[in-house]
């Protein structure tokens, strides 16, 4: 398994999660919603058709939770509350990334409590940079299907975001980093040509001294 650290472009990823409107108290009609962005140890569906990932504990220690957004559909001009003015609570536990908010009393946080309240939405997703990762490719010996990441660490989490949909268009382009760090692993593989020479008369000799030998 090999840890590297990314560069800086921001991945986004869905997860359909236990989004709930938290009742406190039986005469009172909560606007409070809450839910998990991401959870630990988890594998995700296949991504783009060639890997799937998890995200290890602790992968949250030291990441930027200064400013993130809660919006829809990642629109930074559709935002429902934000760590800055303290109206999104953003808190690590054993289970991942949890979230909680109160719906503002807008048009848009109206609509979308109600969708929330009729199950219409029930997708979170959260878009974020990556400090360090590690990868398992499949190779012949370890015989997998599909290749395996590993988030260590996150370095920001810009938005957390209510979906409808869990893909969008800018997935692709996210892990387009991803596919050229593993053809540089594959070429990485590729044995050297001075390399095979040396091996190929290696052998030629260690054969011709076993010849010897017999004789």
């Amino acid at each position: 398994m090999g840890q590297q650290v990314t560069n800086n472009e921001f991945e986004v990823r869905c997860l359909s999660t236990d989004l709930r409107i938290e009742q406190r108290d039986a005469e009172t009609v909560s606007r409070t919603i809450t839910g998990y962005a991401a959870k630990f140890d988890v594998w995700s569906e296949p991504i783009m058709g060639w890997f799937r990932e998890k995200i290890a504990p602790g992968a949250f220690s030291g990441c930027d939770l200064e400013d993130v957004i809660m919006c829809i559909s990642h629109r930074d001009d559709a935002i429902l509350s934000r760590t800055m003015s303290g109206t999104l609570q953003l808190a690590v536990d054993e289970v991942g990334l949890r979230f909680s908010f109160e719906a503002p009393n807008t048009t848009l946080g109206n609509d979308m409590l109600e969708l929330v309240r009729r199950g219409d939405i029930s997708k979170c997703s959260f878009r974020f940079g990556v400090a360090e990762d590690a990868w398992v490719y499949t190779d012949e010996q370890n015989g997998l299907d599909t290749d395996e990441r590993t988030i260590l660490k996150f370095s920001r989490v810009v938005d957390v975001s209510l979906v409808v949909f869990p893909a969008y268009p800018d997935t692709e382009a996210s892990v387009r980093h991803l596919e050229e760090r593993k053809a540089e692993w594959l070429k990485a593989k590729e044995p050297h040509p001075d390399a095979e020479r040396v091996r190929y008369e290696s052998l030629s000799r260690k054969r011709l001294v076993e010849t010897l030998n017999l004789k």
